[in-house]
Formats: structure tokens, C-alpha cells, sequence
């Protein structure tokens, strides 16, 4: 009888411990849908959501910038570009892909920002980028890393 408890209990703990199957595709759809509704909130200059979408951790790398890093700087970040006449940014996510172990994700997109020049004349520049993902505790999704840089041949990001 003792055996079998015995048994029983490191059968108990090898189902316990064994790896649980992660489904990468459904894992890299949450991550387009983030990436998406990221964007929209962006677009809409809603602060607060904007950063919500980062760890505190986060570090952001744009063209010709230093890199931003933690949520304070990157407050300061959003707060800035927001006093930027004619300042829009959005973006569309195209590829994700999800670690094996569902910890960690990427996802390959475009963007453009406006802004108004000296002129008033609109300017727009088009980017790729990717942004780096990582599970957090709860289960949830936050970005870490989100770097990007212009590609003249897009025209749009559709």
C-alpha cells in the first residue's frame, strides 16, 4: 500500500510539473489584438491607455532619439508628442509569433506619425517596427520593448 501512495505521489508531481501546451497561435492572435487596440487608443491621444500596454520596465527606441526607458520617461514621452501640432501616430500589426514556453512573444508591424512642419504643411513617415512582449504574471500581455525606424518604400500601412 505504501508503494502505491508512493506511486501515486510522483505521478501526482510529474503530471504537476510536466510542461503545460501552449496554444502559440492562439497566444500570438491576443498579441495582434493588443498590438490593435494599443494603436486605436494612440491614435486617440488617451495617455493613460497608452501606457498601460507597457511594463514599467518598458523601453522604447525611435529614429534619432535616445532610448526611453521606464514608465515615468514614458509618460513623458506621450505627454510630449501630444503638444506636437497635428502629432498622430498608429499602427498596424502584421506577424506575431509566441515562445514555445508562452512566455514571451514578438510582433512585426507598420506605423506612420504626423505631425505638422513650420508650414502647417501635414508630414508623414511611415515605419517599421516590432514590439517585444512578455507575459506578465496575471496572464496578461505588456509590451517591453517597442523599437522602430523609417522605411521610405511604405506609402501606407495598409
Amino acid at each position: 500500500m505504501k508503494k502505491l501512495l508512493f506511486i501515486s505521489a510522483v505521478f501526482c508531481c510529474l503530471i504537476g510539473c510536466a510542461e503545460q501546451e501552449v496554444d502559440q497561435e492562439a497566444e500570438a492572435q491576443k498579441i495582434m489584438q493588443l498590438s490593435r487596440e494599443w494603436a486605436k487608443s494612440a491614435k486617440a491621444n488617451d495617455i493613460e491607455k497608452i501606457l498601460s500596454y507597457w511594463t514599467d520596465d518598458a523601453i522604447v527606441i525611435s529614429p534619432g532619439q535616445p532610448a526611453t526607458i521606464g514608465k515615468d520617461n514614458l509618460r513623458k514621452l506621450v505627454e510630449s508628442t501630444s503638444s506636437i501640432p497635428g502629432f498622430e501616430i498608429y499602427w498596424a500589426p502584421k506577424q506575431a509569433y509566441v515562445s514555445k514556453g508562452g512566455d514571451m512573444a514578438y510582433a512585426i508591424g507598420i506605423n506612420y506619425i504626423k505631425m505638422l512642419d513650420s508650414l502647417d504643411n501635414e508630414v508623414t513617415v511611415y515605419n517599421r517596427g516590432i514590439e517585444i512582449w512578455r507575459k506578465q504574471e496575471d496572464g496578461s500581455w505588456k509590451c517591453v520593448a517597442d523599437i522602430y525606424s523609417p522605411d521610405p518604400t511604405l506609402k501606407s500601412i495598409d
